[in-house]
């Protein structure tokens, strides 16, 4: 089959999938043959899909939405619908030619126009199309009404006679269940039919495709069933058609293909149904003084206005969620969230770095409660130069010199503007502190709309930047203080959302470092020098009155007598740890909490929540210590230091970070090593419209998405062919750290798509909106080498892909991967079918 062909019989098939928000190949066959039921609506459908593809392809649309059947399948229903209404003939094949080109013109204007609002123009294109003829038809062409209607009697008699007649009456007077007759006849009418039997067909289709989809078509069909019982028929037309293509397929649009499905948005599908049920009543009472049907509008009208309402929130809950990329399943769009959420949490974000060289401890975190970092101040940084024993000197402690972090250089964490400059302030002697000028000498960096970070407590006249000035991660913006509130040497950082010096902060990650456990517990830059021991011991009087400096927050210390004296930070009046509005840290999950705003939703720098991910790839926040950290250095991504914590900038491998920097245009040829002279599959890089890259294999046509940054390279997507050996790469380098750090294993989270047990997977299907019993995860570490490691010598790295569930865990694949000579060079597989080695190579090398 020529590949042109093959390609537009796809796009073909996915207009009929689209009916059912799905690109499942097998299940739009099924809906092929179920819209032929009745033989000339199905070919007046069929006809008009063709034409609207091809249409779309000649005039040089979008050829992703041409090939998903985006642009056609709105033709589709309208084929169906004319066929339905007109009797036979060339004036009625006329109509359908008109009908696909204006549904497929009306499908990309509404697209364009709805689509840069966030909006989908589901089967508005058919409703407007079959208005516009049927309001000409009349006058214009005197089309005669189909008699047969979607009884296609007559046409079963011409077709086969008495016998075909005799087999569609014994189908259609086999005795259903009443509901569940009804049911079916629903899922038939959206193709214009009207078979329990065709229905029965859509429904196992549906379920093939989607076990969410099915349970919320079922969901949608029972709640609007007994309304009706309770109310009366809402509107006029048929009424298997109003539940199949209003209420069935609202109830899936909104529960679980445009909202990502969980026990929130099964209510949300509910809740569609008496509003479709109002919308219906409302719009034929006026189209029927126009005699025109109001077809699929009502369900149209509740999606558009359900997904608009949780477009325009202000703090999107953890329950509603918009789907951020339509994977045309709502199971896939469930466990690709679940994923996600946590793993890609960072994406667009901006990549903050330590602001310092060499190893340093985080003496206070977002998680300790103080001393000083507490409130709307709560999450920020302090850091100081510990030695083994925990101290942050040598010496007698009682000189700025004897600190190991004084004068040692700060660092800007990213490329950003300077936005303000402070340096005149003196550095306290140790054990005093300013209670004046709290931030002492501060430099404030902008590095996005609303993303700023502060750095204080250097030391005086140590600024080589001014005001205005552009600086690049690394450049050296200051040395270490020990200005305003700092009875010690330290360094002060915070990421905040406005420019000004004590902002209030934000939960915001760096975005690469090592970490590992320090000599103490946690630390605090009060209680490390001899000269402050003393402060321990008597209550420190903090004069009542406001901060006064004018850089400083008006924030009063109403408990001036339980302030231990000194530091940077503002208690709030309650002498809470952390506020109410700042959100909770899930101690479960890690994750931040849905209330956290990073920068707010208007100017949408990282969207409304941000995960922060440990070195496990889990968030920040469980409840762990820092005595619960291994003292093996492990590297975090985008994560948060913990107090207590030693932690220092990565350095990288350069074999792991040559091998799989993949730019455009770079291709392996990957070879079965058991045999060498067999065809080699070629996997080369490619970018997508959203300049996402991708692997892409030329023999099967499997695509790998990928993506990472200075630290780490990991899996996003795989879609095709698993049978293709770009498939065991997705799975066998699905996470990798680009640092090198001896005992490091890493682990990450699969989307439950790699579980091949089908009966689990639909168990699993049906209960994942509300409860997960399968955990699929990775795991990875670096094998070591008698000779040890040397500058771009060989990387070997071990995987495994596991199962977990009922308390069980169960083995899916091992891998190992050689990287020499800066790329991939070996994959070794062995699954429970069997072991595989591939050998690479760089194309045309």
């Amino acid at each position: 089959m020529p590949a042109s062909f093959s390609s537009f019989f796809r796009a073909v098939l996915h207009s009929y999938a689209m009916l059912f928000f799905s690109q499942h190949r097998g299940f739009a066959a099924v809906l092929l043959v179920v819209s032929f039921g009745h033989p000339v609506v199905g070919a007046a459908g069929l006809a008009s899909t063709c034409l609207a593809v091809a249409g779309a392809r000649l005039g040089g649309f979008n050829k992703e939405w041409t090939d998903s059947g985006a642009y056609s399948f709105n033709a589709l229903l309208t084929g169906l619908a004319l066929a339905s209404f007109f009797a036979p003939g060339w004036g009625m094949a006329g109509l359908v030619v008109v009908g696909a080109g204006l549904a497929l013109l009306l499908s990309v204007a509404l697209g364009g126009w709805l689509g840069g609002r966030g909006l989908p123009f589901l089967s508005l294109p058919f409703v407007g199309t079959v208005w516009v003829l049927l309001l000409g038809a009349g006058p214009l062409l005197h089309l005669p009404a189909a008699e047969g209607g979607i009884y296609w009697l007559n046409e079963a008699y011409a077709l086969g006679g008495p016998r075909l007649v005799a087999a569609a009456q014994w189908v259609g007077d086999w005795p259903w269940p009443p509901l569940l007759a009804t049911y079916l006849r629903a899922l038939s009418a959206v193709l214009f039919q009207d078979s329990a039997l065709a229905g029965l067909l859509v429904a196992a289709g549906l379920l093939w495709h989607s076990r969410i989809a099915f349970s919320l078509s079922v969901l949608g069909f029972l709640g609007a069933y007994g309304l009706l019982l309770l109310t009366g028929p809402a509107g006029s037309g048929p009424m298997d058609y109003n539940l199949g293509a209003n209420y069935v397929v609202a109830a899936v649009a909104v529960g679980g293909v445009f909202v990502i499905p969980s026990a929130a948005s099964y209510g949300w599908a509910l809740l569609s149904v008496p509003v479709t049920v109002v919308a219906l009543a409302g719009f034929t009472t006026v189209l029927d003084k126009l005699g025109l049907p109001a077809l699929s509008l009502p369900y149209c009208a509740t999606a558009l206005l359900f997904l608009y309402v949780l477009l325009l929130r202000e703090r999107p809950g953890a329950g509603l969620v918009l789907t951020p990329i339509q994977r045309y399943s709502p199971e896939r769009n469930l466990y690709a969230y679940a994923t996600a959420r946590v793993r890609l949490a960072h994406q667009g974000a901006v990549a903050l770095t330590l602001p310092f060289r060499g190893a340093w401890t985080c003496t206070q975190g977002y998680l300790d409660g103080g001393p000083t970092h507490l409130g709307d101040w709560g999450q920020a940084l302090d850091f100081a130069i510990t030695d083994a024993d925990g101290r942050t000197y040598h010496g007698s402690g009682l000189s700025l010199s004897d600190y190991y972090a004084y004068n040692k250089p700060v660092l800007a964490p990213a490329d950003g503007v300077v936005e303000e400059v402070i340096q005149h302030i003196e550095d306290n002697a140790i054990g005093e502190v300013n209670t004046r000028q709290n931030w002492g000498n501060t430099v404030v960096l902008r590095h996005a709309p609303g993303l700023f970070t502060q750095l204080s407590h250097l030391r005086a006249h140590s600024v080589p930047v001014k005001v205005g000035d552009y600086v690049r991660r690394g450049d050296i913006i200051g040395t270490c203080g020990s200005s305003g509130r700092s009875p010690e040497p330290h360094l002060h950082f915070q990421v905040q959302a406005t420019p000004y010096v004590g902002s209030r902060t934000l939960a915001y990650p760096l975005a690469y470092f090592v970490a590992m456990q320090g000599a103490g517990s946690t630390i605090a830059t009060d209680a490390l020098t001899p000269p402050l021991k003393k402060l321990k011991t008597q209550q420190f009087q903090v004069l009542g009155s406001s901060v006064s400096a004018s850089d400083e927050p008006k924030t009063p210390l109403d408990k001036p007598n339980t302030i231990l004296g000194s530091s940077d930070g503002i208690l709030d009046s309650s002498n809470r740890a952390l506020g109410s509005s700042v959100g909770v840290l899930d101690s479960s999950n890690g994750a931040l909490g849905s209330s956290v705003s990073v920068l707010g939703s208007s100017n949408g720098v990282l969207g409304s929540s941000v995960g922060v991910l440990d070195s496990s790839n889990g968030a920040l926040g469980s409840s762990k210590t820092p005595t619960d950290e291994p003292k093996t250095p492990q590297l975090r991504h985008f994560a948060v230091p913990v107090a207590g914590e030693v932690v220092s900038p990565p350095t990288f491998n350069r074999t792991l970070s040559q091998a799989l920097r993949l730019p455009p245009g770079y291709a392996l040829d990957v070879h079965d090593a058991a045999a060498p002279d067999a065809p080699a599959q070629r996997w080369e890089v490619f970018t997508d419209a959203y300049n996402l890259a991708y692997l892409r294999c030329q023999r099967t046509g499997a695509v790998l998405y990928f993506a990472g940054d200075e630290s780490v390279f990991y899996c996003t997507a795989f879609y095709g062919d698993e049978s293709s050996w770009l498939y065991l790469l997705y799975q066998a380098a699905y996470r990798v750290p680009l640092a090198s750090l001896p005992g490091q294993v890493v682990h990450d989270e699969f989307p439950l798509t790699v579980v091949r047990n089908p009966v689990l997977t639909w168990v699993q299907d049906v209960l994942a909106p509300f409860y997960r019993f399968l955990r699929p995860t990775f795991w990875a570490e670096e094998v070591p080498t008698a000779a040890g490691h040397w500058p771009g010598g060989p990387v070997r790295l071990r995987s495994r892909v596991v199962v977990s569930g009922f308390g069980r865990a169960r083995e899916v694949q091992t891998a190992e991967l050689l990287f020499a000579d800066g790329r991939l060079a070996e994959l070794r597989v062995r699954r429970a079918t069997g072991s595989l080695t591939l050998t690479c190579t760089v194309a045309g090398a």
